[in-house]
């Protein structure tokens, strides 16, 4: 997990946990100890360079982040030594071997691959409640948002950009988005993307809220940017306009958004 990582977030109702991790955060809620969303960023990616460098990864922090609204408190668990294990073998199935034995070497991954299956054993329905991506937010992200779910803080000199929707919400909108495609595009890629969003989706409590933070990426752009920054409203307007039957104002909405997002991608390979 870089510094410059989005995440894509669910949060479950308290109620939702099996009675013995319930009980475990119920006396961690009690506590106060629940880090912010800034704190707990930082924390996650402190924590994550201290796995980078064991063998194999060892995560010994278990924090939450928290939601509270009507009453009722979300719990988003960081899962973070089941995440650090899955990032190793999402990074090296895209290299060829001798480049990731360089950066992780061979037997570090097997030992992660099997302590990953051990605890997949043990927890069949082992939820990670969280994605993240590096570089960038990943268009299909944005689907289950919509604009006015957008959230812009300014705190002192950091600027966070973040949307909150309920589940119903975002499987509708993702459903509905998956319809509109198929009908009127022929863009596997795309579909599937969208189609994985919505089958995460549905791992999940139905009264759970969904959260989407551009974390660290909100420093790559100038607060004139962030101000200006509509990605999920231009990709529901995408949306909506191929349902219309309107593919050129479609096309313009969609570049809109990846025009944007192309540009923040390219300073991970700046020189």
């Amino acid at each position: 997990m870089t510094a410059y990582s989005s995440h894509l977030r669910v949060y479950e109702p308290l109620a939702a946990f099996a009675a013995h991790e319930r009980r475990r955060w119920e006396v961690y809620l009690a506590s106060g100890g629940a880090p912010d969303r800034l704190r707990g960023l930082s924390e996650q990616h402190r924590a994550a360079i201290v796995a980078a460098i064991g063998v194999p990864p060892d995560v010994e922090v278990e924090h939450a982040f928290v939601h509270r609204t009507g009453g009722q408190s979300y719990l988003c668990p960081w899962r973070l030594r089941v995440r650090s294990w899955q990032a190793i073998a999402d990074f090296r199935s895209g290299l060829p071997a001798e480049v990731a034995d360089a950066f992780i070497p061979s037997a570090a991954a097997e030992i992660a691959e099997r302590e990953l299956a051990r605890v997949r054993q043990g927890d069949p329905e082992l939820k990670t409640y969280t994605r993240s991506a590096t570089w960038q937010v990943p268009l299909r992200w944005f689907v289950p948002f919509e604009g006015e779910e957008r959230r812009l803080t300014v705190d002192g000199q950091v600027t966070t950009v973040t949307y909150l929707a309920t589940m119903a919400d975002a499987r509708r909108r993702v459903a509905r988005t998956l319809a509109v495609l198929r009908r009127a595009l022929d863009e596997p890629t795309l579909i599937d993307g969208v189609d994985d969003v919505g089958r995460w989706l549905e791992d999940y409590h139905p009264r759970s809220l969904v959260e989407l933070d551009y974390g660290g990426l909100a420093r790559l752009f100038d607060p004139v940017e962030l101000e200006a920054d509509e990605s999920a409203a231009d990709v529901a307007h995408a949306v909506a306009c191929l349902a219309a039957d309107e593919p050129d104002e479609a096309m313009e909405a969609y570049q809109r958004v990846s025009v944007r997002w192309g540009a923040v991608r390219a300073v991970e390979v700046a020189n």
